[in-house]
């Protein structure tokens, strides 16, 4: 999951805690942020999970059109300009690994996140 701040940053997370005064954010049993109320715009759902042998969970940004993949390995993936349409093919397919290979790798620019 994401907190997005009023001014628009982006905190990943995998946990967060609810405070007297804000939003505590961890990832891995590690804490990556605090956000007051007063700041935190929303926090959004990132990764939907999936049961593939190669892919952990599957997200989709649709403010900014990026197909975001975790795989078993641990690895995190961003894909940009990706459609809609590709994520969910992706997330519905038969084989996500499958999908993967035949039309996502390769076809969109990455980074790794971690």
């Amino acid at each position: 999951m994401k907190a997005i701040t009023v001014e628009g940053d982006r905190i990943e997370c995998d946990q967060l805690e609810e405070g007297r005064h804000g939003v505590l954010l961890s990832h891995a049993d590690r804490l990556v942020g605090y956000v007051p109320y007063e700041r935190l715009a929303r926090v959004a759902e990132t990764r939907t999970p999936v049961a593939s042998s190669s892919v952990r969970s599957i997200g989709y940004d649709a403010d900014e059109n990026v197909l975001e993949i975790e795989f078993q390995s641990g690895g995190i993936y961003r894909y940009a300009d990706v459609p809609r349409s590709t994520y969910e093919e992706f997330l519905s397919a038969r084989s996500q690994g499958s999908y993967f290979h035949e039309n996502v790798r390769g076809q969109y620019d990455y980074h790794r996140v971690r």
